[in-house]
């Protein structure tokens, strides 16, 4: 699979539950580390999928997010979601399972 696949897939992800294979998450995890722009582009491909969704589900994520409905809550998330990912602090089970792991990370703690 091709490097911008991986990141797409995981990016598409992030916001929408989908199937992405450890083995994906894993590569895709060692690139946004080792490469700040890699990471810029997962978060733009990120934000551009979670910016359509609906604003009851931006409201929601807004709530859980401890953010406000008026910020740029798809930017946050997925901002916050790949600085996760990078660090190691969501891991795949934490991304597949929305632990409380992975709400921590998703509400700046």
């Amino acid at each position: 699979m091709r490097i911008s696949a991986v990141l797409t897939a995981i990016a598409a992800t992030a916001m929408l539950s989908g199937c992405v294979t450890e083995s994906s998450y894993k590569q895709a995890q060692e690139i946004v580390r080792g490469s700040p722009a890699m990471k810029r582009d997962a978060i733009d491909r990120c934000y551009s999928g979670a910016s359509r969704a609906t604003p009851a589900r931006k409201a929601q994520m807004a709530k859980i997010m401890n953010v406000s409905p008026r910020s740029n809550v798809a930017r946050t998330y997925c901002t916050r979601a790949f600085n996760g990912i990078a660090s190691g602090r969501i891991t795949y089970e934490d991304f597949r399972t929305k632990s409380p792991r992975f709400i921590r990370v998703i509400q700046g703690r």
